[in-house]
């Protein structure tokens, strides 16, 4: 009984540590910088490299020069279309995604990535001052890489690690009760294992409740709804339920713990 337990404590603990490996850098990677910018509207989309573009300019001449601002906006979707594939490398590389969501955010990359692309031959062709101000500031307000679709992106992954997660819990209760049923019969007191075996199923049916339906309004939201503040509200609701239904889960495998413990005494 006792090397039963042993063997069970090893992928219980393993599901929860999959869970915060995941999840945690997805948060933290759609996690604003500096002030929350989750809040509303912003009239940039904007990151700290962004400097690393205005170093690109020419110094010696005019800031508002056609030369200058090409550069600069060639620079800013180049920077785009990295991100982009980045993104669809975690996309596709992604363990947790469902095929449906991994899908939904590869047209939302895809179109980002053919918009951008339109986009700069737009800028090559532009001849002012006042055309060139115009487009780049389409860069930044009609697409929002940063602001907006690479929180999708993590926001979803880590919506669908904590229903796998779940699901793993959920066998884990199932092989638990096994366990407490066959401690029973060797006229064992299961009373606290029970107990615990009662509070980690509500953990999980808690956990899985919370990111319910986080992806399908995730997914639906465009610039435009960030440039309206719309989806600011929308993406901080999901990040707090992510946090919160990872707390749960932890709960879950802390009682799962407590089961093991309880039977082993």
């Amino acid at each position: 009984m006792k090397n039963r337990l042993a063997r069970l404590a090893g992928p219980v603990t393993a599901i929860l540590l999959a869970t915060v490996l995941v999840a945690t850098p997805a948060l933290a990677t759609s996690a604003p910088s500096g002030a929350d910018r989750l809040s509303g509207p912003s009239q940039t989309d904007e990151r700290p490299d962004r400097a690393h573009c205005r170093d690109k300019v020419n110094k010696d001449a005019s800031d508002a020069s056609i030369g200058n601002l090409k550069v600069f906006g060639f620079c800013e979707i180049d920077r785009r279309l990295d991100t982009i594939e980045r993104l669809s490398n975690a996309v596709d590389e992604s363990r947790a995604l469902t095929d449906a969501h991994a899908a939904a955010l590869n047209v939302i990359l895809d179109n980002s990535a053919a918009g951008l692309r339109a986009l700069r031959l737009e800028i090559a062709a532009d001849t002012t001052v006042a055309e060139l101000r115009e487009d780049i500031q389409k860069i930044f307000t009609e697409f929002r890489i940063y602001a907006l679709v690479t929180r999708q992106v993590w926001l979803v992954q880590g919506a669908d690690m904590v229903d796998k997660a779940g699901a793993k819990l959920e066998a884990a209760v199932t092989r638990l009760e096994n366990l407490i049923a066959e401690a029973a019969a060797n006229g064992k007191d299961v009373t606290e294992a029970n107990e615990h075996l009662a509070a980690m199923q509500a953990a999980i049916a808690e956990a899985l409740a919370g990111v319910a339906g986080v992806a399908d309004q995730v997914l639906p939201l465009t610039p435009a709804d960030w440039n309206a503040g719309t989806a600011g509200p929308i993406l901080r609701a999901a990040r707090e339920a992510i946090a919160g239904a990872r707390t749960d889960l932890r709960t879950a495998m802390a009682e799962a713990r407590e089961v093991i413990a309880s039977l082993a005494g």
